[in-house]
């Protein structure tokens, strides 16, 4: 099997009710909407799993808050470094969400995340409203399709057959990883080219732009990943190779 994958992660919000700043008490939180035993019988389970992924120190103590501004910090991240950038700042986030107990919606520790990660321009995005509504169109979007928890994947695009729900065994991923890498040829154009975005009206500011071609998405669609790091898929009238000029080299890295 050979398939090249990116990974992009998406905003959701579990309860949008909670306060923003250093947040509160996150034991507290869980009990309330839990309950006290079951929270008990949660936590040597969650120790364990945790342990076997070769992640020691989980703990629930800490604080929990809002987490509007760290989606807005990771929609940045992917629009100005791609998804290698914003899977940095995932993973920092995590470590100190539920290893060091730390809110994710204190400005001091997404800016310290940030710089962690070399993402710059993260004081402004924070300092400003911008990108809340991006944010919040995207959690719409997966509240109406049923989204009602995470983790959650959508592979290849999403659809039937490609979207997962919950922590899930190895063998469920590889089964829909092996029906995927169907050539893009028949609908001319070949994985791994290059090319550019033409005649978009739903969303023309994409046109003009140049991406790389990394998979179809069903029968009529090619998923392309632009330059910025976003992926669309278009249907290959709004497609046409791009050849760079002959004083011009462009070098994409996934």
């Amino acid at each position: 099997m050979s398939i090249d994958f990116s990974i992009s992660w998406k905003p959701f919000f579990l309860d949008p009710r909670l306060p923003g700043g250093e947040g509160k008490d996150k034991i507290e939180h869980y009990k309330a909407k839990f309950g006290a035993e079951r929270v008990a019988q949660m936590m040597p389970h969650m120790v364990q799993t945790f342990a076997d992924e070769g992640i020691p120190g989980y703990s629930i103590n800490g604080r929990v808050g809002n987490t509007l501004d760290s989606h807005r910090l990771l929609e940045h991240a992917l629009r100005t470094g791609g998804p290698e950038k914003q899977d940095e700042l995932v993973e920092i986030l995590f470590d100190r969400y539920f290893l060091k107990g730390q809110p994710l919606s204190s400005r001091a520790v997404l800016l310290e995340a940030a710089a962690t990660v070399k993402l710059d321009g993260a004081q402004a995005i924070l300092e400003s409203d911008r990108l809340q509504q991006d944010v919040w169109s995207e959690v719409e979007s997966a509240y109406q399709a049923g989204v009602s928890g995470v983790p959650y994947f959508r592979i290849d695009g999403g659809g039937r057959g490609k979207e997962v729900s919950g922590g899930q065994p190895p063998e469920v991923f590889l089964q829909i990883f092996s029906s995927l890498g169907r050539s893009t040829t028949a609908l001319g154009f070949a994985a791994g080219s290059q090319v550019s975005v033409r005649a978009l009206k739903a969303k023309p500011e994409h046109n003009g732009k140049i991406g790389t071609v990394i998979g179809a998405q069903g029968t009529e669609r090619i998923q392309v990943r632009l330059r910025s790091g976003e992926e669309v898929a278009l249907r290959p009238a709004n497609l046409e190779a791009h050849v760079p000029k002959s004083d011009t080299a462009h070098l994409d890295v996934a």
